[in-house]
């Protein structure tokens, strides 16, 4: 398991890359899916189960627009990823 500090660089470092790609600070579940190389699909069904990036909704209403700011997306890989050693 990474130490936190070395999490938290690895977070930063995604962040910066994904913001100087899109030039904001959070993405539509088109630009998610896009980066992480999965279907819109499978992030609709991962909202309506709770799982997965956490997101927030325009506006604060219930049937607004989905988003993902970045700094879920890099804390959600980071958390995620799997050590391989040899």
């Amino acid at each position: 398991m990474a130490a936190p500090i070395t999490k938290d660089i690895d977070i930063k470092i995604l962040v910066s890359v994904l913001f100087d790609k899109h030039g904001k600070i959070a993405l539509s579940p088109k630009e998610v899916a896009e980066v992480l190389g999965i279907s819109e699909s499978t992030l609709e069904k991962d909202r309506a189960l709770n799982v997965g990036i956490p997101f927030s909704r325009l506006n604060g209403k219930e049937k607004g627009k989905p988003l993902y700011t970045l700094t879920a997306i890099a804390k959600t890989l980071v958390d995620n990823e799997i050590k391989i050693f040899n």
